[in-house]
């Protein structure tokens, strides 16, 4: 099996079985897949939900998506079960992995259901792995599951979180051998795959004296906190601005009180 740049397969089985689908890319299929139709198409990719959600559709080519530049239908990824909706002809589930949530139709076939396609076959904050295609209905993305399995090892998210980062860094910084040499230099920050750093996010959109306070408390490191005279005092700012920073602050969960009412602490972690 062709390999992304030294990586071959996943130690759970991502690939469905031993022999089938695969991780491939950076070759071409020949003989009975017509020649030049590029491996990405239609090989395995493992993503997040926020990939299968910013993917690229590629209009004119039957349904096509794309992730990182390349050609993708066949994904599979890991999440949790947050709804079930069970119908006549398919069940839905809704999956969250932590960077979105996507709905999961398992279409029924009566002559044909196993334990994982029967109703009940799952619960509601299950963690499972989903093998299927990428589809679009009436502008609203969802997968179209293959099998659905349950995850009875949680080693198994934080190892699909690995392994579909390293397919993306194969495709946006051309594998190991770019990895060794430094790559481009162009995807440093490159966070396409994640959803945005909280704190990144905020302070995109932050006013400038409550950048200003949360770079100050940044940098103090004070469990106890900081009160705001002194906050003032060494920002230049007045109290008047340390007070609505505090208040900006405080209404975004980025700082809380400690001592008293006037005294502020960084709230680590978010």
């Amino acid at each position: 099996m062709t390999s992304y740049g030294g990586y071959t397969q996943t130690g759970y089985g991502a690939g469905g079985n031993n022999d089938g689908g695969g991780f491939v890319g950076g070759s071409q299929i020949s003989g009975s897949q017509g020649g030049g139709k590029a491996v990405s198409e239609d090989s395995l990719r493992p993503v997040t939900i926020k990939q299968i959600i910013d993917a690229e559709l590629s209009y004119g080519s039957d349904g096509t998506f794309r992730i990182d530049g390349a050609d993708v239908s066949q994904v599979t990824f890991v999440g949790m079960v947050r709804q079930i909706s069970p119908q006549t002809t398919n069940i839905t589930y809704r999956l969250d992995d932590g960077t979105g949530v996507i709905e999961v139709k398992q279409w029924l076939d009566p002559d044909k259901q196993d334990d994982s396609t029967r109703a009940g076959a799952f619960q509601e904050e299950q963690y499972v792995r989903v093998w299927g295609r990428l589809k679009s209905f009436g502008n609203k993305r969802h997968v179209g599951a293959h099998v659905i399995k349950p995850v009875t090892d949680f080693n198994e998210v934080n190892y699909h979180l690995l392994e579909a980062t390293y397919v993306h860094l194969f495709f946006t910084r051309g594998g190991m051998e770019a990895v060794h040499t430094g790559g481009d230099g162009n995807a440093a920050e490159d966070d396409s795959m994640f959803v945005e750093n909280n704190d990144a996010a905020f302070l995109k959109s932050a006013s400038f004296h409550a950048k200003k306070m949360y770079q100050y408390l940044n940098q103090s490191k004070s469990n106890e906190g900081v009160n705001m005279h002194v906050i003032a005092k060494d920002t230049g700012m007045t109290i008047q601005e340390v007070m609505t920073a505090a208040e900006e602050l405080l209404g975004s969960g980025k700082v809380y009180t400690t001592l008293d009412d006037e005294t502020f602490a960084l709230l680590e972690g978010f």
